[in-house]
């Protein structure tokens, strides 16, 4: 069995909710095999060759003159981010993953699966991923997969790399400008109890600050970042919620305060992207393997079929002239794991025109029933039913259709 029959039946079978890895494996490579013989094949597969793979086929896919979305001031929209999977109570699987448990006693119901993911934020195209090896904390694994995605950073342009408050220190941010020198700025969320020395306050609210780059060092020969301070605050409302970005973006005439805290929240594509694999993909939370080398396969499986997927809707959404987002991807990788079922089994009788005309319909049919329709506004507040309670209220309900709203909090000098 060749190494290509055994990669695209993984994908195919990824992509699939129904039939198995050998139902998939004889359809692609035309050769009779049973389930059991198939899953002895896929078995002989290695996370490192998929590391090679990806090296090779995950490529940014976004172009500044076709989808400036993507890109900040010529800077393409880069997101780091790590997700948790369960999988199956084997033997194997509690061998190479116990169940990690709480302060309280509790043990998860599950042993958990750390994986990290580089991702291009406008077209939720993977650049790269990484899977754990061996057990570990969950925010240790988190960074240490996410360090060894560094590597893999675009050399052929600039571009900005954003991140939640995990990773917002002085170790991850010098060892992103290490990877990538000269090309590759950062914009993350720190917690509050970070310090960091003010050296000079920016007219946009923001201030120059020296933190401490790492042990052994001090905060008078650190790095120098700018700090933003943004509160969030709903209408209407008194409380609010104050977050703090670090960024190396030291201009503030270039790249102001308020447009930085605006471009941050795009952030959140990434958490769309794990979505994407997880529940659209119908894994909820759970993989279908049951070892960790099984696991680490399917989850390559899945990366490379999410690559696929994202390069098959950005080509629908250039045709149809709609933001890649408002393309469901439910639908596209549904019709895609069925085409491909088709040119496997049409394989030697449709011609290659015929092929390019059937792949042509399937993108117009996507055109018009993948498209997300706009969620239309509510006309009046959602109400709550609640059980009779002689207790009066003490909180209002928060109306769920209205936005956030942004403002930079000033820094001064002190």
């Amino acid at each position: 069995m060749s190494f290509s029959d055994l990669i695209r039946s993984s994908v195919t079978h990824a992509l699939s909710l129904r039939g198995s890895f050998g139902h998939h494996l004889r359809s692609l490579s035309g050769v009779s095999i049973s389930d059991a013989a198939a899953h002895e094949q896929r078995s002989e597969l290695r996370w490192e060759w998929y590391e090679h793979l990806f090296a090779k086929a995950l490529t940014p896919l976004a172009r500044p003159e076709a989808h400036p979305g993507s890109f900040y001031c010529g800077m393409r929209l880069l997101a780091v981010d790590g997700s948790q999977w369960s999988l199956r109570n084997t033997a194997s699987t509690l061998k190479a993953l116990p169940r990690h448990g709480n302060q309280k006693g509790a043990v998860a119901a599950f042993p958990k699966f750390m994986t990290a993911v580089l991702l291009e934020l406008g077209t939720h195209q993977p650049l790269a991923a990484q899977c754990e090896q061996a057990p570990q904390g969950r925010a240790s694994a988190e960074i240490t997969l996410a360090k060894k995605l560094l590597e893999h950073l675009p050399r052929q342009g600039p571009s900005l790399l954003m991140a939640d408050r995990l990773y917002g220190g002085a170790g991850f941010i010098a060892s992103v400008l290490k990877a990538a020198p000269q090309c590759c700025e950062v914009l993350i969320r720190v917690a509050a109890h970070k310090k960091a020395k003010v050296i000079e306050a920016c007219g946009d609210g923001s201030a120059l600050v020296r933190i401490s780059a790492g042990m052994g060092t001090s905060r008078q020969t650190g790095l120098v970042l700018r700090e933003i301070r943004v509160r969030t605050q709903r209408p209407g409302e008194t409380t609010s919620v104050e977050r703090r970005l670090w960024t190396t973006l030291l201009d503030a005439s270039k790249h102001p305060a308020h447009e930085l805290a605006e471009l941050y929240t795009q952030r959140w594509e990434v958490e769309g992207f794990f979505r994407e694999l997880k529940a659209t993909l119908g894994r909820e939370n759970l993989l279908r393997a049951s070892s960790l080398p099984g696991a680490q396969i399917e989850f390559g499986a899945l990366i490379m079929a999410a690559s696929m997927m994202a390069e098959e809707r950005l080509s629908i959404a250039q045709e149809q002239q709609v933001p890649p987002q408002r393309l469901s991807i439910v639908k596209i990788g549904q019709t895609t794991s069925e085409l491909v079922r088709v040119l496997a089994y049409g394989r030697g009788i449709l011609s290659e025109e015929q092929e390019q005309a059937l792949i042509g319909r399937c993108k117009q049919h996507l055109g018009r029933e993948a498209r997300i329709a706009p969620r239309r506004q509510r006309s009046c507040q959602r109400g709550l039913r609640r059980p009779a309670s002689p207790w009066p209220r003490i909180k209002s309900r928060r109306a769920p259709d209205r936005d956030w709203v942004l403002s930079v909090v000033p820094m001064h000098q002190p």
